[in-house]
């Protein structure tokens, strides 16, 4: 490195002079006090709500331990590639630019950052946490662990960290929103956080979070809420009793990794259509396991919502050439959704070839149906949800992540916050939006599109139930 040794051996213990002196911006005093802990302590884990600054502070910790220690290795990891690379590794990128200095010595690629003239023994690298090994096989005297939203992180990506941190020069850096009330991130703000230096970072005291997210969060669904606990205050989630869907399970599906496939198994639209004024019809698309919101918008124009729609499939068809079977088209059947199914009918008489692939399957919320444990469609809908969402089957056992949702602040909150009774037969019923919205809550549209998405359908092609 172009510094001297002196300035070497300060900045060594302290990384929030060497930003301000040499990235040339200054951390405010949370960002400060975790920095700080990193230098001094061996593990350090912040929890936190959203907007706080958190990637910054491990994009300036991962440039500062390379710039600092001699052949460090500083493996980073997050549960998705999202987080890890669009996220993390980005920031890295931002604040090496910076710098000339820093940019000329060292050298940022999509995998690794390292000393110029290093590139196998002075570096940070990008593992996605997906593998037990993914944090395996990293010796050296000076060793940083970077885990980005560590809640979602498994444990067993863990075990080999804890004999690493052994030696003097060893650190470990976690963040994350407090999304699951088990695992190693959770047990060390909890029963191990002797061991730990523990940060709770809460977004209403952040000078970085808009105050109208904060107020949009509260407005909607209220400071007793888990997504406010969550995704504002930072605090591990309360599972409320009597809320059908929790939010941790949620959180876990946000960020599990997807790894798609050449020619899906299934490729499936979903529309819940607009009733009202501040309503939002919402089409969405399900490949295989992956869910995806793709437009949002206000407004009844039942021609322009079946257009929008016959446009994501033909998208949907061009993306994936080689997809041969249906493409099961779940629309909400109920008040102007009728409309959007008629007009999608009328396309495809009138350009069979075209539309051919396409299976338009009206749906209709809140119907009574003959089930054993549920009341209505709606519910039913619901346990299919958490049925793919649970990480545990019917006896017990882990079993493969079966839905994948998108992070998007109004479809957690929605799924989240529905709440559930037993009739007087003793079948389960999940409240109504007119029940919804006399609790202040909007109307669940991005939830309902899931659901649409992910109602089971018997295939006319396959025989079979599409999920």
């Amino acid at each position: 490195m172009s510094m001297t040794v002196e300035a070497i051996n300060y900045y060594y213990d302290h990384p929030v002079e060497f930003v301000e002196d040499i990235i040339g911006v200054t951390p405010d005093t949370e960002q400060a006090k975790i920095m700080r802990s990193v230098a001094a302590n061996p593990m350090t884990s912040v929890r936190s709500g959203h907007g706080i600054g958190k990637s910054a502070v491990e994009a300036w910790i991962v440039i500062w331990f390379i710039a600092t220690r001699p052949y460090p290795k500083i493996p980073c990891t997050a549960p998705t590639q999202h987080q890890l690379f669009d996220i993390l590794w980005a920031e890295i990128a931002k604040w090496l630019r910076h710098s000339p200095a820093l940019q000329r010595e060292i050298i940022w690629t999509k995998e690794k950052v390292y000393l110029l003239g290093h590139p196998e023994e002075w570096f940070a690298v990008a593992r996605t946490a997906t593998k037990p090994d993914a944090l395996q096989g990293f010796h050296a005297d000076d060793v940083l662990y970077i885990i980005d939203e560590a809640s979602g992180v498994k444990d067993e990506i863990f075990e080999p960290v804890l004999g690493s941190l052994s030696t003097e020069g060893a650190r470990l850096l976690m963040c994350g929103n407090p999304t699951q009330k088990s695992g190693f991130f959770y047990e060390s703000h909890t029963k191990n956080r002797a061991s730990y230096s523990t940060f709770h970072i809460d977004g209403r005291k952040s000078k970085r979070v808009s105050k109208e997210f904060v107020k949009k969060i509260i407005e909607m669904y209220g400071e007793d809420s888990d997504v406010f606990r969550v995704r504002v205050a930072g605090e591990f989630p309360l599972n409320e009793n009597d809320v059908f869907i929790p939010l941790p399970i949620i959180e876990k599906s946000i960020m599990t990794e997807f790894s798609p496939r050449k020619i899906p198994h299934i490729i499936r639209i979903g529309c819940d259509v607009a009733r009202f004024g501040d309503d939002k019809t919402i089409i969405g698309s399900k490949i295989d396991e992956k869910v995806t919101l793709e437009k949002k918008r206000h407004g009844q124009d039942t021609m322009k919502t079946a257009d929008d729609i016959v446009i994501l499939y033909y998208d949907l068809l061009n993306r994936y050439p080689g997809y041969k079977d249906e493409v099961i088209v779940t629309v909400d059947d109920g008040g102007v959704g009728g409309g959007v199914v008629d007009r999608l009918r009328q396309m495809k008489r009138n350009s069979p070839g075209n539309l051919g692939q396409m299976n338009i399957v009206p749906i209709v919320f809140g119907k009574k149906i003959k089930h054993k444990h549920y009341d209505d469609s709606t519910t039913y809908m619901m346990s299919v949800v958490k049925g793919l969402l649970s990480p545990h089957d019917d006896e017990g056992n882990e079993k493969p992540v079966e839905l994948i949702l998108p992070d998007d602040e109004d479809l957690v909150a929605q799924l989240s916050v529905r709440k559930y009774c037993l009739t007087e037969n003793s079948k389960i019923k999940v409240e109504s939006k007119k029940i919804m919205k006399e609790r202040g809550l909007p109307s669940p549209d991005e939830a309902d599109c899931v659901l649409l998405l992910c109602v089971p359908i018997k295939s006319k092609k396959k025989g079979m139930k599409a999920k």
